[in-house]
């Protein structure tokens, strides 16, 4: 049984490894480079695939973070009563690719029947846990500016405005602009509130 066996093995031998001598054992050249360049070509197109597959990925997340920011706005709009402002700050501004909040607030001075009311868009932080956030005192107030994730460049500045009304908002319709790399996308808000991701 044992003599079959090695008689199999020897048969096997010489017929995948023909091209050798006998007593040698390996690969050619030919066999290694062929493998080799195959490899590569996996590796390459992993590669590629890779790098489109994370630059959707931060795409997708920055379009999620401007959504969700607006979002907030219009909750705190509706909550508080009084309109916000967001400012999304292009790649050419002081703080580049970046948001701000302002909100209405109610000064009074004076006291009845001389009193004045005004009403000022002042800069609030309603950045949340986990966001990069910058803080600058301009003019004697605090600004918080929270950067968009992954170098994703905000491509041009844009203001918009939320206002309660009744239950419904009234907003300044505009579009953000996002790019990453090539990569281009856009997060659109109507007069409504209605908020489109593109």
């Amino acid at each position: 049984m044992n003599g079959e066996k090695t008689t199999r093995m020897k048969k096997f031998r010489i017929t995948v490894f023909s091209h050798l001598r006998y007593g040698q054992t390996g690969f050619t050249m030919v066999e290694v480079a062929v493998v080799v360049v195959i490899l590569g070509l996996l590796l390459a197109v992993g590669s590629l695939s890779y790098a489109g597959i994370r630059k959707s990925m931060i795409m997708s997340g920055a379009k999620k973070q401007v959504e969700e920011v607006i979002q907030r706005a219009k909750t705190a709009a509706r909550q508080e009563n009084v309109s916000y402002r967001l400012v999304f700050y292009s790649q050419n501004e002081a703080v580049p690719n970046s948001y701000e909040f302002f909100c209405n607030t109610k000064y009074e001075q004076g006291t009845f029947p001389n009193k004045i009311e005004a009403w000022v868009m002042e800069p609030v932080d309603k950045s949340v846990t986990g966001e990069n956030k910058v803080t600058k005192v301009i003019d004697g107030k605090t600004h918080t500016y929270v950067k968009l994730s992954n170098n994703v460049i905000i491509e041009n500045t844009v203001v918009i405005t939320i206002s309660p009304v009744g239950t419904t908002y009234s907003v300044t319709p505009t579009t953000v602009q996002l790019k990453v790399a090539d990569s281009t996308g856009s997060v659109s808000v109507d007069a409504v509130g209605r908020i489109t991701v593109q």
